[in-house]
């Protein structure tokens, strides 16, 4: 009996290592197979059929254009140059930085207009000899001018004597206002404008229609708004143009 089963097991044992061997010859041939129908042949590729066409400067055409000056970018070497030269070069740039990034937003915009604008008034100012701070300040030290400076009574001022007066204390500006008082007054006696309290230079200006003392009364309005109202300082050659003028003017009423 125990040699029975011993030869139904050696029969098993062989059976199986012969499927063993069989599949694994089935895989060596099918692995071979793909590998070889995997292979690609380039041999049909067909050959390059592109035309390089071979190109060449030509040198008449270099020269010319070594030659044109609008085309020499380089800037020529600075020769012998000093220290001051230098230094004013440095300057330049510095401020052609400064405004060029100035301009380039809107606040730099607008900060450089007010900027060229004040110092436009400045300038002006500067010319025209006017005290920064008695124009724009009122404590101590300011011009003391009256707004109603034409609200005295004019009919009871002497004006040659007062006239006097200013011209020997060296005020002019006083004079000069004098000066329109007294042609106010001269017009008033000639019924030309009525005279009154509370009116300004313009009202009268406004007023009087005779064409003859109207051109003569605006040039005397114009030199007492200067000196009075805008607070600049009057020499005596101006005075004595201005008070020319009056009398020139007077002779036509």
């Amino acid at each position: 009996m125990k040699s029975f089963w011993c030869l139904v097991l050696f029969s098993l044992a062989f059976f199986f290592c012969q499927g063993q061997d069989a599949d694994s010859a089935v895989v060596s041939f099918d692995s071979t197979v793909n590998f070889t129908d995997s292979e690609t042949d380039d041999s049909s590729a067909p050959d390059d059929s592109s035309k390089i066409q071979t190109r060449s400067f030509d040198e008449g055409t270099l020269k010319r254009l070594k030659s044109d000056e609008s085309l020499q970018y380089k800037e020529p070497p600075t020769i012998a140059e000093s220290l001051w030269d230098r230094a004013l070069l440095l300057i330049q740039q510095f401020f052609d930085s400064l405004f060029t990034g100035a301009v380039t937003t809107n606040w730099g915009r607008l900060f450089s207009y007010v900027f060229g604008l004040v110092l436009i008034v400045v300038l002006i100012m500067m010319i025209l000899k006017v005290n920064a701070f008695k124009v724009f300040y009122s404590g101590q030290g300011a011009s003391t001018i009256p707004y109603n400076a034409l609200d005295e009574n004019i009919h009871e001022m002497d004006f040659d004597k007062l006239i006097q007066e200013a011209i020997a204390a060296g005020d002019y500006r006083k004079g000069i206002r004098l000066l329109f008082l007294n042609s106010l007054k001269m017009l008033a006696d000639k019924n030309f404008i009525h005279w009154e309290q509370g009116k300004t230079n313009h009202d009268y200006l406004s007023e009087l229609s005779a064409s003859e003392l109207k051109e003569g009364f605006n040039e005397l309005n114009y030199y007492f708004e200067y000196a009075w109202y805008g607070n600049f300082r009057i020499s005596h050659e101006t005075f004595l143009k201005i008070q020319h003028t009056f009398s020139a003017w007077r002779q036509r009423i």
